[in-house]
């Protein structure tokens, strides 16, 4: 079986109906949200031991400036994407992503607008920047940055991609740049799924004979909740009539109250042993089921077990991690402890007390530092960058310069919503070594107006 239709590069898009929101004025041109870009990406196998890896991303009609012209009310985002290795850019991207309404006394209510991108990548850690602009207005855009990682492709073992979470699977055709294996498969890169709707999945699966114990193996599908409880278990078996197989399989949201689940795919044998699985998160909206009142207090519960299960290494290193979110009381507290148990206890009372989801986003943060702004034996998350990506978040806009004649390596980082807009920049001084911060317009933050000509010239 062909595993996939392929392409190096494919750009589409098409328009996704959205959940009950109130519709645009006619006349009205301006925007009416801010406009907010959703990536989501999937790994599968490519050729010559690379993967292919698609990218969807999502946004809001409503968010987009339109004009009067002669299709009518028209609107565009200015889509671009940049994937680096390093300091080495290895992919580019950009294109246009129009719509337009030809009767503007009829602007329909609110609509998703969904495009569709992919790159070959070989083994290694990548990071993709993802930049949308709108056409009409290119002062607002956004930017989303995705970590990467492409490991090994291993043919003796059972494999399955990531997990594509989709709008609908149809049977398509190769016009459709939503083609692949015969279905036409419309991505939901925001992971939102409303009780009216099913969550569709979409994954392969890859060197089916590399286990030849049985003639079955078995598709397993597990939903759990923001508790870590199964709200769905279900298990079909598979004949191993191919090297590879494509699985397709619908959650019907409806039964499901509004929050937060992970959805998980396995392959497992007859004995349930898993030989490969994938899993993503989505969120639900269920006006009629409502929120869930066992999870109330979700987070606490959560972090009792988790801890428990830590060592008082992995318990102190979590803590130097949240070095940026602890105050100097907080300091000294932890370092007059003494005993797994009572630092146990201090991180799951230290994490109670921000809001919920803090420390997930705050930790993936940190783990984003730690790919890719170490440096020789220095962590990511102790650097400058690391600091500031995990304290601030990824910026808006990068403004890189790694090879200038005239100056060191430097690049700028730009953050629209914080004080106003404020701006960092970071100076390698010294051949290989770290990105410093050397000037900032934060009110908190080092402030060196004569920064290029005291850190980013070159002396000789």
């Amino acid at each position: 079986m062909k595993a996939k239709h392929r392409m190096q590069a494919c750009v589409a898009i098409i328009v996704v109906l959205m959940m009950n929101l109130p519709s645009l004025e006619a006349q009205g041109r301006q925007p009416a949200e801010p406009l907010k870009l959703f990536v989501d990406f999937s790994r599968f196998r490519g050729t010559d031991r690379m993967l292919y890896v698609e990218f969807y991303y999502s946004f809001s009609q409503r968010s987009l400036t339109y004009v009067v012209d002669e299709q009518g009310l028209s609107a565009a985002v200015d889509l671009s994407i940049s994937i680096s290795r390093g300091d080495s850019s290895v992919f580019t991207d950009r294109w246009i992503v129009p719509h337009s309404f030809p009767d503007t006394n009829a602007v329909p209510g609110s609509v998703n607008l969904v495009a569709i991108s992919a790159a070959e990548l070989s083994e290694g850690d990548y990071v993709a920047t993802v930049v949308g602009r709108d056409r009409n207005d290119p002062a607002r855009h956004d930017t989303v940055l995705a970590a990467i990682p492409i490991a090994p492709f291993d043919e003796s073992k059972v494999l399955l991609s990531d997990l594509e979470l989709a709008n609908s699977i149809l049977e398509g055709s190769e016009g459709s740049p939503f083609y692949k294996n015969t279905l036409e498969v419309i991505p939901n890169a925001r992971g939102i799924f409303g009780g009216q709707q099913l969550c569709y999945l979409y994954a392969e699966v890859y060197n089916l004979q590399a286990d030849t114990s049985a003639i079955e193996y078995f598709v397993k599908t597990v939903v759990v909740d923001a508790a870590r409880r199964e709200v769905i278990s279900r298990k079909k078996p598979r004949k191993r009539t191919s090297e590879s197989a494509v699985i397709v399989d619908q959650i019907v949201v409806g039964r499901m109250h509004t929050g937060t689940y992970s959805v998980g795919v396995m392959i497992v044998d007859s004995a349930d042993n898993i030989l490969s699985s994938a899993s993503k998160r989505l969120f639900v909206y269920n006006e009629m089921m409502g929120m869930d009142s066992t999870l109330a207090q979700p987070q606490v519960r959560g972090l009792a077990s988790l801890y428990a299960s830590m060592s008082e290494g992995d318990l102190d290193q979590e803590f130097s991690y949240a070095r940026y979110e602890a105050r100097d009381e907080d300091k000294r507290q932890y370092e007059a402890l003494t005993g797994v148990d009572a630092k146990r206890v201090f991180l799951e009372e230290f994490w109670s007390k921000r809001p919920p989801g803090l420390r997930e986003e705050y930790l993936q943060r940190v783990e984003f530092a730690n790919r890719y702004y170490r440096v020789l034996g220095r962590p990511g998350y102790r650097t400058d960058r690391g600091r500031v990506h995990i304290v601030y978040g990824p910026p808006n806009d990068y403004d890189r310069h790694p090879n200038e004649p005239q100056s060191r390596p430097y690049e700028t980082w730009t953050y629209e919503e914080i004080q106003g807009g404020v701006m960092f920049v970071f100076v390698q001084r010294v051949v290989n070594g770290e990105y410093e911060l050397v000037h900032s317009t934060h009110r908190n933050e080092i402030h060196d107006d004569q920064w290029y000509a005291r850190f980013a010239q070159p002396s000789y």
